[in-house]
C-alpha cells in the first residue's frame, strides 16, 4: 500500500474510532488505545480496492461489526437493520402484518406438478388474516403477484415471505391461496394491522385444576399471565396450576420478575451481576394473585433464559415442583443496543443467579421428576405421595390407579405426569 493510501486508512481508522466511541477529538491516550483500528483501516482499503469483485462498503462494516461480537459469547451478536427491527417486534410483541406464521413448502408425491408453495403453519386469532379467511394448512401460492415457488423447489425460504408481510399499518398485501378442495387459487386482499403475537395460552383442564403456558416473555407477558388466572378463577374454583413453560427459550428478564411476582409474596426472585460486580436483586411483593396457588412447572430443554428464571425462582422458594427434562442453562442477560442506522447489538451485559445463588449457565436446572417427551412408554409417579419423586418405567412402585398413567406416542406424558401430580395437590388441600 502507498503512504498516501495508508495516511488515507489511518484516517478511516480514526474516523470510526470516533464514531465508535462518540467523542469528537480523541485524548492521545485514546489515540494509543484505538491505533490498532490501523489494521482494520488499511484491510478495508485494500479490499475496496484490491478484491476480485465489487464489495459493498456498508456489508462491510457490517461484517467487521458482526465478527467482533460473534468471538465474544454465543450470545451476543450485531443485528443489521431489517434484522434488528424483525427482533424487536418479536420481542415487543406487536408489529404491522397480517398474522401468518409461515413454513416451507412440501412436494406432494401423488401431484408431483404442484410446486411446493409456502404453507400457513399458524394464523393468529383476531388478526387481518383470520378475518379474511386464511386458515391453517393453506398453500401461499404468491404475495404480490410474486409466486412462492416453482415445480420443483421453493424460491424463498419461508421466513422471506413472513418479513415480506410485514410493513405499516394500513397497507395492503395480496395473497393467492390454493386451500384443499379448490381446483384454482384465490385472491385474498388482506390490510395490514398492529398485531399482538400472543405469548399466553390458558385452559381450565379439568375442574380445580388450570393450565397456563408461556410461550416466550414478551412486554404483555406478565400482564397477560394475570389476566389468564382471573379468567381461570371466574371460570370456576382454581386450586391448582400446571405452568408450561417447555420449548420457551426466554426473552424480557423484566417480564419473567413481574411473572415470578405474581406467585411470590417475599423473597428474591433473582439476581444479576455485571461487569463490574454490581449486584442488582429483584424481589418479590405482596399480594400476588398466584401466592396461594400450588404449582407444577413443566420444563424441558428449549426453557431457556428468561422462563429459567422463572421456574428456578418458583422452585428455590418451594413454589413449584418442576416436571419434565434439565432445562438448556443459559445464565447470562442481553441487552439492546439502539445504533443510529437502525442496526442494533445484542450485547451479554450480566449473568443472572438464582435465589439459592447458583448460576445456570451452561448448568440448566435438573426437574424433581424426570420424564421423557412424547415418547411411548409407562409413567409410575414414586414418591411419598406429594410428587417428590421420579417418574420411572413400569418397574417403579405403584401408589394406586391414579398414579399409572398409560401412554401411547400421540399422548404427553409430561403434561400427563403434570396433573397427576396436581390432582394429589387438590385432594390434600381438600382434606
Amino acid at each position: 500500500m502507498s503512504r498516501a493510501s495508508h495516511a488515507a486508512a489511518f484516517a478511516a481508522g480514526a474516523a470510526l474510532a470516533a464514531a465508535i466511541t462518540g467523542v469528537v477529538a480523541a485524548p492521545r491516550a485514546d489515540v494509543e488505545r484505538f491505533k490498532t483500528l490501523d489494521t482494520f483501516a488499511q484491510t478495508f482499503a485494500t479490499i475496496q480496492a484490491s478484491y476480485v469483485d465489487p464489495t459493498d462498503e456498508k456489508q462491510l462494516i457490517y461484517d467487521a461489526a458482526r465478527g467482533m461480537l460473534h468471538n465474544l459469547d454465543p450470545h451476543s451478536t450485531f443485528l443489521p437493520p431489517q434484522r434488528y427491527q424483525k427482533m424487536r417486534q418479536d420481542t415487543e410483541g406487536e408489529f404491522g402484518g397480517v398474522g401468518l406464521t409461515l413454513g416451507p413448502g412440501v412436494i406432494d408425491d401423488a401431484r408431483p406438478s404442484v410446486p411446493p408453495y409456502t404453507t400457513v403453519d399458524d394464523v393468529i386469532p383476531g388478526s387481518p388474516a383470520d378475518t379474511a379467511g386464511v386458515q391453517i394448512d393453506d398453500r401461499i401460492v404468491s404475495v404480490d403477484g410474486e409466486p412462492t415457488a416453482t415445480v420443483g423447489h421453493e424460491l424463498r425460504e419461508a421466513s422471506q415471505w413472513e418479513a415480506r408481510l410485514r410493513g405499516p399499518s394500513g397497507t395492503r398485501v395480496t395473497l393467492a391461496i390454493l386451500r384443499v378442495g379448490w381446483k384454482d387459487p384465490h385472491a385474498f386482499a388482506v390490510i395490514r394491522a398492529q398485531v399482538k403475537q400472543p405469548s399466553v395460552r390458558h385452559k381450565l383442564l379439568e375442574p380445580h385444576l388450570g393450565y397456563i403456558a408461556i410461550t416466550r416473555f414478551a412486554e404483555a407477558t406478565s400482564g397477560d399471565v394475570a389476566a389468564a388466572l382471573a379468567d381461570l378463577h371466574h371460570s370456576g374454583e382454581l386450586d391448582v396450576l400446571v405452568l408450561d413453560l417447555r420449548s420457551d427459550p426466554g426473552g424480557l428478564v423484566d417480564q419473567a420478575v413481574a411473572t415470578a411476582d405474581l406467585f411470590l409474596d417475599d423473597g428474591v426472585i433473582v439476581s444479576t451481576r455485571g461487569r463490574r460486580g454490581v449486584t442488582d436483586v429483584q424481589r418479590a411483593h405482596k399480594g400476588g394473585p398466584g401466592v396461594d396457588l400450588p404449582i407444577v412447572a413443566l420444563v424441558d430443554n428449549g426453557t431457556a433464559s428468561a422462563a429459567e428464571i422463572l421456574a428456578a425462582a418458583l422452585r428455590d422458594h418451594g413454589r413449584a415442583q418442576l416436571v419434565g427434562q434439565p432445562t438448556y442453562g443459559k445464565g447470562t442477560v442481553q441487552t439492546f443496543f439502539d445504533l443510529d442506522d437502525g442496526s442494533g447489538l445484542k450485547l451479554t451485559t450480566a449473568r443472572y443467579y438464582t435465589p439459592a445463588g447458583k448460576s445456570l449457565e451452561s448448568k440448566g436446572l435438573i426437574p424433581d421428576v424426570v420424564v421423557d417427551g412424547f415418547a411411548a412408554l409407562d409413567i409410575t409417579a414414586r414418591g411419598s405421595g406429594d410428587g417428590s419423586g421420579s417418574a420411572t418405567g413400569s418397574g417403579g412402585a405403584s401408589q394406586g390407579s391414579d398414579d399409572r398413567i398409560e401412554s401411547s406416542s400421540g399422548d404427553d406424558p409430561q403434561l400427563a405426569t403434570a396433573v397427576q401430580i396436581a390432582r394429589r395437590s387438590v385432594r390434600s388441600s381438600s382434606k
